[in-house]
């Protein structure tokens, strides 16, 4: 087809002026631009497969695969000029700001894996004895079905599971434990990234769920936002709903403090901080910023310590604002210490190091990966590759520690064999 003659000049010219665009419109351009590289480059060698072996390939199967594949360049092509006019993505309307990141990431994903087939059936293609059962008719079977596959699980993890919310419950047992805390409840969740829901609906249920549970707290383990603080409010007053005996608390996650957006001033982005505080305020959520309360039963008493978001080598992109020693002034090694933090390296490089008398550390940030397949902890995410700890509950060296996997999902909601979840933690000596 002529299609195939002008292909590479086409996604050369568009990868070229996208690069620009993207730059300004999207408020993760290096991620962006990655993938749309990577797409670009796979449809090259679709291209060029598809174009060395038509004579070769079922002609109605053919026509079907070639029909997806001009949709799937026009839909990027849209992408591009969709913020081309209506500027950073950021500022789109909610539904359609979820959506164009789920549109690109199907594509992305689908044509990765289609182009990896290719090329190693060009390369078996070339090896002497393998090139004879190398057949590009039977590869491009199973390149179709692992197509249809990519479609069906955007479906169903975008439709079913991304909403499908569990209640996990997990008792998590501490000699140190003061005898009056005994079954004291704790209710736990993060990473809503309220600016991804287009729909008050899953929220509703959400903070049911929590109410139903009669927690003695719920802690909030931050990233409420994607991007700015006024994502947060068409569902602040479903939020303040939230009861618990001792409250809600909370800490921000990375996402919170606005590193994500570009910003006309550095101004404006600590008025959006304040704006989510105010916010929080509102919903009558108390907000631990490197530093802690006190939670009492009878005589007894135990810390809560909460730290702003903590930052290392590998997560340059926001500031270490985390200062342990401040949120633990005035709180003995003898006493009973629940800390919360955003991330949970912070438990590794830090807690484990330099304060192993704190007890139970609560985090989140992970998501469990939003894709994990398998059973149990042998399970395969992104999230095992980038973090020490990234679901459940762990017990090192005396310490604890629960990294909770989300009850929301970033930008697209997408989730795969890891459901959403709230936590309930059941306290025992």
């Amino acid at each position: 087809m002529q299609f195939f003659k002008i292909t590479p000049r086409i996604c050369f010219l568009f990868a070229v002026c996208a690069f620009f665009i993207v730059r300004e419109a999207f408020p993760k351009p290096n991620t962006v631009i990655l993938i749309l590289t990577l797409v670009w480059i796979a449809d090259l060698i679709i291209d060029y497969w598809l174009r060395t072996n038509k004579s070769q390939l079922p002609q109605r199967t053919f026509k079907i695969f070639l029909w997806g594949f001009y949709a799937s360049i026009a839909s990027l092509v849209l992408l591009i000029l969709g913020l081309l006019i209506f500027g950073s993505i950021a500022h789109w309307a909610p539904i359609l700001k979820v959506y164009v990141y789920g549109i690109l990431l199907a594509v992305a994903m689908t044509k990765i894996s289609l182009a990896k087939i290719f090329v190693l059936q060009f390369l078996l293609s070339k090896i002497p004895f393998v090139n004879k059962i190398s057949l590009p008719k039977r590869w491009f079977q199973a390149s179709v079905c692992i197509a249809v596959f990519s479609i069906f699980a955007m479906f169903y993890g975008s439709i079913f599971e991304a909403f499908n919310l569990r209640v996990r419950h997990v008792k998590i047992q501490d000699q140190a434990l003061p005898k009056n805390f005994e079954g004291y409840r704790i209710v736990l969740f993060s990473d809503m990234h309220i600016g991804s829901q287009i729909s008050t609906r899953y929220v509703r249920r959400l903070v049911d769920s929590i109410n139903a549970q009669n927690a003695d707290l719920v802690v909030f383990a931050g990233d409420m936002v994607n991007f700015h603080s006024a994502e947060l409010v068409p569902f602040a007053s479903l939020f303040s709903e939230i009861r618990a005996t001792d409250g809600v608390f909370a800490v921000l996650g990375n996402h919170d403090y606005g590193g994500y957006l570009r910003w006309e001033t550095p101004e404006d982005s600590i008025n959006d901080i304040q704006n989510l505080l105010d916010l929080y305020k509102s919903m009558d959520w108390n907000v631990l910023r490197n530093e802690h309360v006190w939670l009492h039963r009878g005589e007894d008493s135990i810390a809560l310590a909460g730290v702003e978001v903590y930052s290392n080598h590998r997560t340059r992109r926001w500031k270490n604002l985390a200062d342990t020693e401040k949120s633990l002034k005035g709180v003995s090694e003898s006493d009973f210490i629940v800390m919360i933090t955003h991330n949970p390296e912070h438990f590794n490089e830090k807690l484990q190091i330099y304060f192993p008398y704190v007890n139970l550390t609560l985090t989140g940030h992970s998501h469990g990966g939003q894709v994990a397949p398998g059973i149990r902890r042998h399970r395969l995410s992104v999230a095992r590759l980038a973090l020490h700890h990234w679901r459940g509950f762990y017990e090192i060296d005396g310490q604890k520690l629960f990294v909770d996997t989300g009850a929301g999902f970033n930008m697209f909601p997408f989730r795969f064999k890891m459901p959403p979840s709230i936590s309930v933690l059941v306290l025992e000596r």
